[in-house]
């Protein structure tokens, strides 16, 4: 069978479609003269029916018409049509309302103009309709009955609805939709693509026993976490396998290509209802497309996920810095049958000045993302001096290199943790936001900083250690019963990362709103519920606070202006301005203190800025998760 090409595809439509108007305009003579048509209105027919048709096809292709795909029409598409049909129409009745009497051509009766667009909008939607119809119904061999499961959608939204009609297009999708659970009881009853609506989410047990239901899937991002628990746990009592629709973030950090479908994790627990971002990807593609763009701690958790969502961005060039070889081989590795040459690996150390001015001259980027830092807090407690020369030292470095080589914008990740820091990692990164800010006084780089809070799953976070802990029977080690913290996703920080990044100047520092605070013990309860356990199997230790810790963070001082931007999610802080003499002298003295690995007249210097370090507590005994 011979396969026709797009080109060969189009003109048979045009076609097509000039046949309905022909008709139509037919038709509509035949109504307004209610069959006995005059002989000058049938030559007036025949005088106007080509131009009819030459326009209405011109119109049509021009406006994109002939390039939709109508078996994956939408309201959009739909809503193109009408605008494209109307307009020739509106265009015939302002040439029988303006024109002269003698000219007799175009001075069609008004009926037949308002006939004629209406019959041939009817027409050609009811060629595309059929056309859709024949290629759901015989487009591709049925799937057997027995290989679909039999399926409940929790929520009756736009989700959904998209669910029921890929489950139905595509047998081969393995799900066959038999209703719908959704607290809202004005839809109870309703029908959605042939399926009602059959209760309310506590109707679960009742409704899944009663249709033969094999498979939950939760269609709403929104649904809150107690909810998603209690539909968990009754699908585990039930034997059922239970799914959930990846969020907005996930399927924009692989692109657009997240699965469609996966397991409930934790992060859908302690995500907030979603919220698309200000700045489209062709925003983004707009600011990042074509730029040389060096990320600092590339093979990191956030470092890595800034490079996957910078790679959909066109760049030129993404250079990723990181000085762990397995780390930075791995993220290249991921990301280089997507960039190809213009992903380039870096194997360096940001705490090496000279190596560092040698790479600035070869790669010359256009922009830097600093995320490269060392992280964890108990760890930095045992070693200040390091802790400064790669999160103070390493970032000054990278400053100056930035403003000296003209780069275009540097972006600096810092953390809640450098608001009244009680830990010498979060000093040292409220130390580096001062450094930015010192450096953009007298730059015309862009330089910006972004605070947020703890990202779920990062590496060495309390997500994966509590994970390891449940598997292993316990018990889950929690530091104190009133310990929060605030999460993110790390697609979505670091997408809001990049949004950000675009609205600095002169160091400001861009907060993330990271919604409300998590209690540390209700995330280890919700985890140890999601793993189909209890807490008597897998009990939950108290084991007191470790070194620097906080019972809570902050995201600002009240010394802090906060003020929204135009983005959503995302506030600035004014820079405070800072001493320039001082700050350089009391680096200097760091700079002293860190070559001699001279770990308490590093905590004394870090205690005389202004800047709310305090003395941290004494190191707790015992094997202790690390929640950074």
């Amino acid at each position: 069978m011979r396969v026709l090409s797009p080109l060969q595809t189009r003109t048979g439509q045009v076609a097509i479609d000039g046949t309905i108007c022909v008709v139509a305009l037919v038709i509509a003579y035949l109504l307004r003269f209610e069959g006995a048509v005059p002989e000058v209105a049938w030559q007036q027919m025949i005088g106007v029916a080509p131009l009819i048709v030459i326009v209405r096809a011109a119109v049509h292709w021009s406006v994109g018409i002939y390039r939709v795909v109508w078996r994956y029409v939408g309201v959009r598409e739909a809503l193109l049509f009408v605008r494209s049909v109307a307009a020739v129409s509106v265009v015939l009745l302002a040439l029988r309302l303006l024109l002269p009497v003698h000219v007799w051509l175009w001075r069609v009766p008004i009926s037949i103009i308002i006939l004629e667009g209406l019959l041939t909008f009817l027409g050609m939607s009811a060629t595309r309709l059929l056309r859709r119809i024949v290629h759901e119904r015989h487009g591709k061999p049925p799937a057997p009955r027995d290989s679909l499961v039999p399926t409940l959608l929790v929520g009756a939204g736009e989700n959904a609805l998209l669910i029921a009609k890929e489950a139905q297009r595509h047998p081969s999708f393995g799900v066959k939709v038999i209703g719908y659970l959704d607290d809202d009881r004005g839809k109870f009853g309703m029908e959605i693509h042939g399926r009602r609506v059959l209760g309310a989410i506590d109707d679960l047990r009742r409704v899944a026993t009663q249709t033969g239901a094999k498979q939950i899937i939760i269609t709403s991002n929104a649904i809150a976490a107690a909810r998603i628990l209690e539909i968990n746990d009754a699908s585990r009592e039930l034997r059922l396998d239970l799914r959930i629709v990846p969020g907005f973030f996930e399927a924009i950090d692989r692109g657009g290509q997240a699965e469609a479908l996966r397991e409930v994790r934790i992060e859908d627990l302690l995500s907030r209802e979603p919220v698309s971002p200000s700045m489209s990807l062709e925003a983004l593609i707009g600011v990042y497309g074509g730029k040389r763009i060096l990320v600092t701690g590339a093979g990191g958790s956030i470092g890595g996920e800034l490079c996957r969502q910078l790679s959909m961005m066109r760049p030129g060039k993404l250079f990723l810095l990181e000085r762990d070889e397995n780390g930075l081989f791995e993220i290249h590795r991921e990301l280089k049958p997507r960039l190809g040459a213009a992903c380039v690996p870096v194997l360096a150390d940001i705490t090496d000045p000279k190596h560092l001015e040698k790479l600035f001259r070869e790669l010359q980027p256009e922009v830097v993302v600093h995320a490269a830092a060392f992280k964890h807090v108990p760890v930095m407690e045992q070693f200040p001096a390091a802790a400064v020369r790669n999160n103070v030292f390493g970032t000054r470095s990278l400053a100056e290199l930035a403003d000296r080589h003209g780069c275009e914008s540097f972006l600096l990740i810092s953390t809640d943790k450098a608001v009244r820091p009680t830990s010498v990692m979060g000093a040292s990164k409220r130390l580096a936001e001062m450094v930015v800010q010192l450096v953009a006084q007298s730059s015309k780089t862009r330089f910006s900083c972004v605070r947020f809070g703890n990202v779920l799953g990062s590496r060495g976070s309390v997500v994966p250690i509590f994970r390891e802990q449940i598997r292993n029977g316990g018990p889950v080690t929690v530091t104190h019963p009133e310990a929060t913290r605030y999460f993110m996703t790390i697609p979505e920080a670091s997408n809001l990362v990049l949004q950000a990044a675009t609205q600095g100047r002169h160091g400001e520092v861009f907060l993330l709103d990271m919604g409300r605070p998590v209690r540390i013990i209700d995330l280890a309860r919700q985890m140890i519920q999601l793993s189909g356990t209890t807490e008597e199997r897998v009990p939950i230790k108290i084991i007191g606070t470790r070194a620097g810790e906080k019972l809570y963070e902050e995201l600002r001082t009240e010394e802090e202006t906060m003020a929204p931007t135009t983005l959503r999610k995302i506030s600035r802080l004014e820079p405070q301005r800072v001493d320039a003499a001082r700050l350089a002298m009391t680096l200097e003295r760091l700079k002293f203190l860190v070559s001699g690995e001279e770990h308490e007249g590093v905590r004394d210097v870090l205690r005389e800025l202004e800047i709310g370090y305090s003395q941290p507590a004494l190191p707790a005994t015992g094997e202790h998760p690390v929640v950074s």
